[in-house]
């Protein structure tokens, strides 16, 4: 598996947005491994799992893989992680495949990585770091230090410095909007400012994991400053909307909306089915997968204006305990239950083989498998 980014790539994503973003990006899990106060990445098991991520899978709309994976989301908790934990994630997950693995990967799977203003200048190191190891994107949220109800100007010198630092490295740049973390929104008035501004020719995509897709999806589909931009869904209900949205936002009728997903490390091939139906413009057959991934997602919601605890996922797939705390039983339960009631259908299926994706390494496989029809 090759995964350093050639010129070539890179060169492509900053020319031609909308057309060489990728599609789909999986916002990898971190496997856990050691005990509380604070657990630690298990490296061989993120290898492992990275793998088994960027592999062909059989879907009902065909055969389909992931276009590149994301590394320090917060799927993987990455929000608290210390900048030398992440960079020890970001340099395990450019490790290339060991020899003895059983299946190989010809092509190449585009790394992208976040990192987050709150760090200041640890973030000259990390992005000296992603240059080395030929990550392709740097995405940047707002910081977690602008403090409250903050100004667009206050966003957007908060987050300039990573955007001005990664571009003269050469590296792409992804701009992120999710509250749930940040305290506060990237609107487009803040996106439109930084793409004008130093570094700015770089910007390729807008991450956008908001719960109201009118007040954040869609006007970064609307704003015209913004047009040339590749608009990645993110929070996951909103999915089927965006992506038939796209199209309609681009002048040449080319699809737009792109989805980098924290769920897709969980439901991997549900979602490589959604984006193949997509592609083919099926979509009964996207709102039919979206419904059934969507279900297991709000098992995991405590309120439904937050996103998703997806570490309750990663602990069913067998990839540890989340790194400052537990998972309750309670947790546990109730995920496997929304999985359990979910009628039979392709797409249930497709969803417990990708929560089986350690196969027998995985000690909830055999409980998984019982719910395959």
């Amino acid at each position: 598996m090759t995964l350093s980014a050639t010129h070539a790539t890179i060169q492509g994503l900053i020319q031609d947005p909308i057309a060489r973003y990728p599609f789909s990006t999986v916002a990898c899990f971190d496997p856990t491994t050691g005990d509380l106060p604070r657990r630690q990445l298990n490296a061989p098991l993120t290898t492992t799992f990275l793998h088994l991520l960027s592999l062909p899978y059989e879907t009902t709309s065909g055969t389909a893989e992931a276009g590149a994976v994301l590394i320090g989301a917060s799927t993987g908790q990455g929000h608290l992680r210390t900048p030398a934990e992440l960079e020890e994630w970001f340099r395990v997950a450019a490790r290339p495949l060991p020899a003895h693995a059983t299946r190989k990967r010809e092509r190449d799977l585009i790394l992208t990585a976040l990192l987050r203003p709150e760090d200041g200048s640890a973030n000259d190191h990390l992005l000296n770091v992603l240059a080395e190891l030929g990550y392709a994107v740097v995405f940047v949220r707002p910081g977690t230090n602008l403090g409250p109800n903050p100004t667009a100007a206050a966003i957007t010198e908060n987050m300039r410095p990573i955007v001005r630092a990664a571009a003269a490295r050469g590296l792409v740049v992804g701009l992120y909007s999710i509250s749930d973390v940040s305290g506060c929104p990237m609107s487009p008035d803040v996106a439109a400012e930084l793409v004008a501004g130093p570094g700015g020719e770089n910007i390729v995509a807008i991450k956008v994991t908001e719960a109201d897709y009118e007040a954040s999806t869609l006007r970064f589909l609307d704003d015209p400053r913004l047009a040339h931009l590749k608009i990645v869904q993110g929070w996951d209900p909103h999915l089927a909307r965006a992506l038939q949205d796209g199209p309609r936002h681009d002048i040449t009728r080319r699809q737009r909306c792109g989805f980098t997903s924290g769920a897709m490390s969980f439901a991997l091939i549900p979602y490589l089915a959604i984006a193949s139906a997509a592609q083919q413009g099926d979509w009964a057959q996207v709102a039919a997968i979206q419904q059934v991934v969507t279900a297991v997602f709000a098992s995991m919601q405590d309120d439904p204006r937050k996103f998703a605890d997806l570490q309750r996922a990663k602990v069913i797939m067998g990839l540890g305990e989340p790194l400052t705390r537990e998972v309750t039983a309670d947790q546990f339960d109730r995920v496997l239950h929304a999985l359990e009631q979910l009628p039979k259908s392709d797409a249930k299926n497709m969803l417990v083989y990708s929560l089986c994706l350690l196969g027998d390494d995985n000690p909830c496989a055999e409980m998984l498998n019982s719910y395959l029809s």
